[in-house]
């Protein structure tokens, strides 16, 4: 198992100085293709291999709690993840949505130590957001593309990574397949 949210993690230092985390799950389910659709109400829905591990952390800022969720199914060669930050109010006053993005984007890249990124604007239901494309630092060759979406005070963080030709296709469809449904 590993620490939850990286991006949590990198969202959370960029707010303050510490913040705490929990851990997430792994699933080892066979997969053929996206035929779960998994709902959160009022947030999110995306199509999913498999039932998703679900994991939870809060962490206390400077700016206020950061409350984040997960949702995620991983293997070999497939890492699907739907992530969802509840953005301290102050933070999202003092930082603005633009500010607040730039800000988990580049926290995002560092704790990944991820290499030869393309970053460019995207806008997700009329939201406001980041699409990135990167290798992680810890899968050398992969590619492996994470999506960031401000809805209300909300950050949505939403990552595809596929290694074999299938698992390619699955992340492909999965990142089609997101909706946010929250404000």
């Amino acid at each position: 198992m590993r620490p939850l949210q990286r991006t949590a993690l990198a969202l959370a230092l960029a707010l303050a100085p510490w913040a705490a985390g929990a851990e997430t799950s792994v699933s080892t389910a066979p997969r053929a293709v996206l035929a779960r659709i998994h709902t959160v109400p009022g947030a999110f829905r995306a199509a999913f291999p498999s039932e998703p591990r679900a994991d939870e952390s809060s962490a206390f800022t400077l700016l206020g709690r950061l409350h984040s969720q997960g949702w995620e199914v991983e293997d070999a060669d497939l890492r699907l993840r739907v992530e969802r930050h509840e953005v301290p109010a102050l933070a999202l006053a003092v930082l603005g949505g633009p500010g607040l993005l730039a800000r988990a984007e580049a926290g995002l890249v560092e704790d990944l130590e991820a290499r030869d990124v393309e970053a460019e604007p995207l806008a997700l239901g009329g939201r406001p957001g980041r699409r990135l494309r990167y290798e992680p630092g810890d899968r050398p060759g992969l590619r492996e593309e994470a999506r960031l979406v401000l809805a209300g005070r909300h950050l949505y963080v939403v990552f595809a990574r596929g290694a074999s030709p299938e698992a390619q296709a699955l992340a492909a469809g999965f990142l089609d397949s997101v909706e946010i449904e929250g404000p």
